[in-house]
């Protein structure tokens, strides 16, 4: 009488099986790799504060330190199509996008459409001063292509147009001689009303 055999598969099939899941991993693998070296991942510029993230990253100690010393001399309000900032606003650099959802200031500040941005800046005693140099990069947070760049040189505003909705950051840099502030917010585009 022969013996049965009760294993599940014979030999040869489960080397061969092996062999083809370790080949199909490896393909994943290099489809995964090939893919992303396709997509540019990490290949554009963050151009947050204006800048290269590694140029921030490794002077953000002295960005910081160039905020406290322009806060301390002059005082600036953003009007951002009639929504008012005061100072120069950084925190939202640690938040995430969606973050925006769930607060009520700071949202919608720029349309579909027509926009007009504003800045007012003071010295300490109120005068204002027109000697400035702003410059400003509304930026899609998934895509450059819809960059508005916008440069004020001794003036307080400015208009541009905005086509599509989504998440939008608003960096730039203040300069007046000499002295720098920087600042970043995040925002949503609304459909204009």
């Amino acid at each position: 009488m022969l013996k049965e055999d009760k294993r599940f598969m014979r030999k040869e099939y489960v080397y061969t099986l092996f062999v083809l899941k370790f080949l199909l991993g490896i393909g994943l693998i290099y489809w995964t790799i090939a893919t992303t070296m396709k997509s540019d991942v990490g290949q554009d510029a963050d151009n947050a504060f204006l800048s290269t993230y590694q140029d921030v990253d490794r002077n953000y100690n002295n960005m910081m330190e160039s905020n406290k010393i322009f806060g301390s001399k002059y005082n600036v309000k953003f009007l951002f199509n009639n929504q008012e900032v005061v100072g120069l606003s950084i925190e939202d650099v640690f938040l995430a996008q969606r973050s925006i959802q769930a607060r009520k200031d700071r949202k919608d500040m720029v349309n579909v459409g027509e926009n007009k941005f504003t800045i007012l800046v003071q010295d300490k005693d109120g005068n204002d001063i027109t000697n400035k140099t702003v410059k400003i990069l509304v930026t899609k947070n998934t895509t450059h292509t819809e960059d508005v760049k916008l440069e004020y040189q001794n003036e307080d505003t400015k208009e541009f147009i905005i086509n599509s909705i989504g998440y939008w950051n608003i960096t730039g840099t203040i300069d007046i001689q000499g002295d720098k502030g920087f600042f970043y917010i995040k925002t949503n585009a609304k459909k204009e009303s």
